[in-house]
C-alpha cells in the first residue's frame, strides 16, 4: 500500500459495545458506519471494538493505527462511544485530534471534529 495515496481515503471505525447491545444491534452500527463512510468517500478498513466498561485497549490500538497508517478519519455511531464521562469524551477527542491530526465523524450528529 502506497500510504502517501491511499490513506487520504482511509478510515478507521470505533465501537464501544455494552454487554446489554445484541449482537444484531452491533451490526446494524458497523453498517451504518460503514455506509457513512463510502457516502463520503472513504474505505473502512477496520472498526476497533471496545467490549470492556473502561478499556481503552481498542483506543490504543486506533491511535496506533492511525499514527502508522497515516489515515485521519474515525467514524462513530455517537461520540458517547468514546464514553459517557464529558471529561474523559474530550480527552480522547483531543488525543485524536491533536494527537494524530484526526477527524471524527459521528453519525448521530453529523458532527465533525479535528483538522
Amino acid at each position: 500500500m502506497n500510504s502517501r495515496t491511499e490513506a487520504p481515503h482511509m478510515a478507521y471505525g470505533y465501537l464501544r459495545v455494552l454487554s446489554e447491545v445484541a449482537d444484531r444491534a452491533a451490526y446494524a452500527q458497523e453498517c451504518d458506519m460503514k455506509r457513512f463512510a463510502e457516502e463520503r468517500g472513504f474505505q473502512l478498513v477496520a472498526i476497533y471494538h471496545e467490549f470492556v466498561c473502561g478499556a481503552l485497549d481498542a483506543f490504543n490500538e486506533l491511535v496506533e493505527a492511525l499514527s502508522h497508517t497515516g489515515a485521519r478519519h474515525v467514524v462513530v455511531p455517537s461520540l458517547s462511544h468514546f464514553g459517557e464521562s464529558g471529561r474523559l469524551r474530550d480527552a480522547l477527542l483531543d488525543r485524536l485530534e491533536f494527537g494524530v491530526e484526526a477527524r471524527v465523524y459521528a453519525l448521530d450528529t453529523s458532527l465533525v471534529t479535528g483538522a
